[in-house]
């Protein structure tokens, strides 16, 4: 692994939990302590955590400014299973829609590499998954208006709602912060959940794109309960917790992404 890529996983493990011990992060990736440590350091140096005894915790400025940063790189390899998996859903002349979750993002980059879909019509108030887009000039990419929201880079408010009042998608993908069977879909910005409610209202099927972690984490709200949702597109170490949504009706697609051994620490 190299060094950056390593560090990046750190920042967010850290991020993720608020702080973590050299220990746990040595056992997380597979190196020693003494190369955490070092990490840690330039981290630190950095401004991006603050070194405490025996391990790290996050920081305001950590918080502020490496939220979408490290939601984009945990848990990526994942991630872009999902979305290249999410990404074979899509049709020429399908319009879709995409929420402003890095997992949703992966799916906009595996739809970049998709030469076939011509006429395809995609709306996001996703910053970052519109910029993905935009050397596609036959991908027709609608970006909602809206209010910033810098920690995820996307747009929220009563703006977006009006301007997807005029849109009928084919197809949405969704992030979650957890999915259950009881909850639905839910997530942690109340801003970001009136979003994602007024997207699901103007699509005719509802696709999750959310990876194994998800499963059995619950929210601050639901967005959409599981009567909602057509499919679920996540990864190999999902926990057997999914065969209760296939007996609800979804649909469950697994990305091939890691080996069996790999799955232990879920």
């Amino acid at each position: 692994m190299m060094p950056e890529t390593r560090r990046e996983q750190i920042l967010a493990l850290v991020q993720k939990n608020q702080s973590a011990t050299v220990a746990e992060l040595s056992e997380r990736l597979q190196v020693s302590q003494v190369t955490v440590r070092q990490d840690l350091k330039r981290l630190a140096d950095e401004g991006m955590l603050v070194r405490t005894r025996g391990g790290a915790v996050t920081t305001d400025r950590a918080n502020r400014e490496a939220t979408f940063y490290t939601r984009d790189r945990f848990n990526a390899d994942q991630k872009r299973g999902i979305g290249e998996l999410a990404a074979r859903l899509v049709n020429p002349r399908d319009s879709i829609i995409l929420d402003a979750s890095s997992t949703s993002l992966y799916v906009a980059r595996a739809l970049m590499k998709r030469q076939d879909l011509h006429d395809l019509t995609v709306i996001t108030n996703g910053i970052y998954t519109a910029l993905e887009l935009v050397n596609r000039p036959d991908i027709t990419t609608i970006l909602t208006g809206g209010i910033l929201r810098p920690s995820a880079v996307s747009l929220i408010g009563t703006i977006v709602w009006d301007s997807l009042a005029k849109i009928n998608a084919m197809k949405g993908f969704f992030g979650a912060h957890g999915i259950s069977v009881e909850q639905g879909l839910t997530d942690v910005n109340i801003q970001e959940i009136n979003v994602k409610k007024a997207m699901i209202e103007r699509c005719q099927e509802v696709i999750a794109v959310a990876d194994s972690s998800k499963f059995g984490e619950v929210g601050l709200a639901s967005y959409a309960p599981i009567e909602c949702v057509k499919r679920i597109v996540t990864d190999n170490c999902a926990p057997p917790l999914i065969e209760q949504f296939r007996a609800r009706g979804v649909e469950v697609m697994i990305a091939q992404v890691r080996g069996e051994n790999e799955c232990d620490d879920k």
